[in-house]
């Protein structure tokens, strides 16, 4: 790494610089012009405080001041003139519109070179990570009348953004995790999508061949909601767990792609839209849509964690005498409650009533299966009766099951081809079919 020379004699833009040097460990060679200076010798630092001088640097000078420098540069830079127009200076630092992100980074890249001498040589993602000081930035909209700009912000001390002849605003930045706006250009650019103002909030219209779907401003935060409990969708979709933007591009997809479910189709559904027939469910993959009359009211994602909170609640709203010996915990994080008997206990695990709800609309054994929508309550009907006919069954009689599913348990327990795996505190923690093949899974190979 080539060196810096830096006198101790700093301007503030020099003491600034050298503040940023020091935060990104560029090693630097130190020279003193007296000895009141606090500096003896010539020496070597590479993000290390050699003397109280350096000391009182890096604790004085923000070194977030070499993004003031750099705002400043660009007035005069002839090249950046056409990025200019997608720039703001705020009183937060400075905002940058999406779509250009990467150009601004690479000026910044190379007014920091020519700044410290060719020493501060940073990659592309570190420059950005630098920047945007090592988190995930947060993305805002710019509304200036007609104009809305989306972007993100480089945080800076930058007093009056005034003073700098670039383009400034002294609005309110929305933040797109809380606020959507009509006009927001990456949703303009997509295809069959129409965001519009309505009488309580914004709406996302979906093109779905020859119907329309709408999406009201609740159902889409719901949406979002969902995504900070999915991995699926944080993974899919990044930043979908805190951008509304990508949470309406995310929906107008899943719900191009959702099929109409008849009702004589086994199909775990909340129990207010199987009672009313004028409500219809739609599926794409995991996910399931509830429609009113060309609306979509309710999103649930059958899967992980989301479905486990959505049984529970479900759970909450039957009537005690359809649950029998059964007590729920609704303030359990995991376990959705407990079965009594001569004072012991056996607790039921979240996810073994999720996998179970998984298993029994896929059975096809006339006495197990479903015969079109069920509720939650009528699933765990199902689940109670099968739990309370198993019997205990020892470890090597169902060996290869275990191994196929993966299962961990002290104890295991068998009605037919169900098992149930419970812990050393009595909690059925899996349930697993041996008869009931789930989407890609292969059938056992005959020996």
């Amino acid at each position: 790494m080539p060196w810096a020379e830096a006198d101790c004699n700093l301007s503030v833009t020099g003491r600034e610089l050298l503040s940023t040097f020091v935060a990104w460990g560029v090693p630097l060679l130190c020279y003193s012009r007296g000895r009141q200076r606090g500096f003896r010798c010539k020496g070597a630092i590479s993000g290390r405080v050699m003397s109280q001088e350096q000391n009182v640097i890096q604790a004085s000078d923000d070194p977030r001041g070499a993004v003031v420098r750099f705002i400043e540069s660009l007035r005069s830079n002839k090249g950046f003139e056409p990025i200019k127009a997608r720039i703001r200076v705020v009183p937060r630092g400075l905002f940058i519109e999406e779509r250009v992100i990467d150009q601004v980074i690479t000026e910044f890249q190379t007014w920091l070179t020519k700044a410290s001498a060719g020493a501060a040589q940073k990659t592309f993602e570190k420059t950005k990570q630098w920047l945007f000081e090592d988190g995930e930035p947060e993305r805002f909209y710019v509304v200036e009348g007609k104009i809305t700009l989306t972007g993100y912000i480089i945080a800076a001390q930058v007093g009056a953004p005034q003073r700098f002849g670039l383009p400034y605003y002294l609005g309110s930045l929305l933040p797109s995790s809380t606020y959507l706006h009509p006009s927001d250009p990456e949703l303009a650019r997509c295809k069959g999508l129409e965001v519009r103002s309505s009488g309580s909030g914004v709406e996302a219209v979906v093109q779905k061949r020859d119907k329309r779907l709408i999406l009201s401003e609740q159902t889409i935060k719901s949406f979002e909601e969902l995504a900070k409990g999915s991995p699926f969708l944080q993974r899919r979709y990044p930043g979908s767990e805190k951008n509304l933007s990508v949470c309406v591009r995310a929906l107008a997809g899943l719900v191009r792609r959702a099929r109409a479910v008849p009702r004589g189709f086994p199909m775990l559904v909340p129990f207010d839209v199987k009672t009313m027939k004028h409500r219809e469910v739609r599926v794409a993959g995991k996910f399931l849509f509830v429609e009113e009359r060309g609306k979509i009211t309710r999103i649930i994602e059958a899967h992980g964690r989301n479905l486990s909170s959505f049984l529970r609640s479900e759970l909450s709203r039957v009537p005690r005498e359809k649950l029998g010996s059964f007590r729920l915990t609704p303030k359990h994080r995991d376990l959705v409650g407990f079965y009594e008997r001569a004072g012991k206990r056996t607790s039921v695990h979240a996810r073994a009533f999720a996998e179970f709800s998984e298993l029994i609309r896929r059975a096809r054994d006339p006495r197990e299966k479903f015969t079109g929508w069920f509720t939650a309550g009528e699933c765990f009907e199902k689940f109670s009766s099968f739990f309370q006919l198993s019997q205990p069954i020892e470890r090597h009689k169902v060996a290869s099951s275990i191994e196929r599913f993966d299962l961990q348990g002290a104890e295991y327990r068998a009605y037919g081809g169900w098992i149930f795996t419970l812990s050393r505190e009595k909690t059925i923690m899996r349930v697993v079919a041996r008869h009931v093949r789930m989407p890609g899974q292969r059938r056992k190979k005959a020996s």
